[in-house]
């Protein structure tokens, strides 16, 4: 496999930043690159903005090795599970329309969906839960479902590389979920308790294809791409790309994800976006010209999922850098994008190394410690 060696720095930050500042920035970037190990690190993009700032610094370095290329500042990167916050936000346009509530039963929109099987999709103790799994318990990781990527993880990586190639859809997500037969590995009864799964948000997708009456990729664009002229976002697999070989390498380990379908993301991650259009959506968000008050607190109530685990909310995490709490979503490749309601500041970035040998949230920590 042909890696491309890249670096990419791209932070837009509060005014003033000094020569020193700068210097000091460029050298943690660069000491977390690295090319020959089994874990490369090949490019950071990362971009801070504070909407109370009239004035902005913006910085763009790309490696000159041999198989270097050029660089614009904005490109465009697999957001992975940030994609959630755009489900759960159209989940909440939808309660605030009249169309659901959070309290509904999830087999209400459901059970007619054939491929589901969703009488038997969630079972504990060799009982049916699915019945009493809510809206809000999916939003929330609260229903218990196993998942295909934390669970099965070996196996579903073991099919997946014999056809990387291979396009997915809902139903083959679905299908793969009841082969590895994780609708008998449900985690606790709904409601008792948290676990990250994937399932939780492709029963979201499917309850918004319900009600829309249309493809969730043709929801998330008509509701906010479009409105908010994200014109480098798009649901990769699901619709044509906005732009053409703008999209950065990601990895896993040594593999290059960027070779290999990943359908499979759907409504849990299959986001491509770039960190301007995510600052752009989450201040947003927090801007209230997505959804109300009331239901931007529905997000952010956030409670704790397990032991020196982020709390959780609606779609949201909540996190802390420099002692500051920042709102947003974390994605598997290295990427994040959040908001800090004290401060107005909007962080996006991505690592693009689902695997790095660093902690990001002290990396990305060093960073924002030295422009605060």
């Amino acid at each position: 496999m042909k890696y491309i060696i890249t670096y990419l720095f791209v932070v837009l930050l509060f005014p003033l930043l000094s020569f020193g500042q700068t210097h000091k920035i460029d050298s943690i970037i660069e000491s977390k690159l690295t090319y020959t190990s089994e874990k490369p690190v090949h490019n950071i993009l990362i971009q801070i903005q504070n909407t109370r700032g009239t004035k902005s610094f913006h910085k763009g370095i790309n490696h000159k090795g041999k198989d270097s290329i050029l660089v614009s500042g904005q490109e465009q990167f697999k957001a992975a599970s940030s994609t959630k916050l755009f489900v759960a936000t159209i989940i909440l346009q939808l309660m605030e329309e009249g169309k659901l509530n959070l309290n509904d039963k999830a087999s209400k929109f459901l059970k007619n969906i054939a491929f589901l099987n969703f009488e038997n999709f969630h079972l504990y103790n060799k009982q049916k839960f699915s019945s009493q799994i809510t809206i809000e318990q999916l939003l929330s990781h609260r229903s218990g479902l196993a998942d295909i990527f934390n669970d099965k993880e070996e196996d579903f990586f073991g099919i997946l590389l014999q056809n990387p190639k291979k396009t997915y859809s809902p139903k083959s997500i679905v299908e793969l979920y009841f082969k590895f037969k994780l609708n008998q590995s449900a985690h606790f009864k709904p409601n008792e308790g948290w676990h990250y799964s994937d399932m939780n948000y492709l029963l979201l997708g499917l309850i918004i294809e319900q009600i829309e009456q249309n493809s969730l990729a043709e929801s998330i664009r008509s509701r906010i791409l479009e409105p908010l002229e994200m014109n480098e976002t798009y649901f990769e697999f699901y619709e044509k790309p906005t732009s053409k070989n703008n999209l950065i390498h990601q990895y896993v380990g040594n593999l290059n994800f960027s070779e290999i379908n990943t359908s499979f993301d759907w409504s849990g991650g299959g986001l491509v976006s770039s960190n301007k259009d995510l600052i752009t959506f989450i201040t947003s968000l927090f801007d209230l010209k997505l959804i109300s008050k009331n239901s931007l607190q529905k997000m952010t109530d956030v409670q704790y999922t397990k032991e020196h685990e982020y709390r959780y909310g609606l779609g949201m995490y909540e996190s802390k850098y420099n002692g500051k709490t920042y709102y947003g979503h974390y994605g598997f490749y290295g990427t994040y994008v959040g908001y800090c309601p004290e401060t107005k500041t909007a962080i996006s970035y991505s690592i693009n190394q689902a695997l790095a040998d660093f902690n990001r949230h002290t990396f990305v920590s060093g960073i924002l410690k030295l422009i605060e």
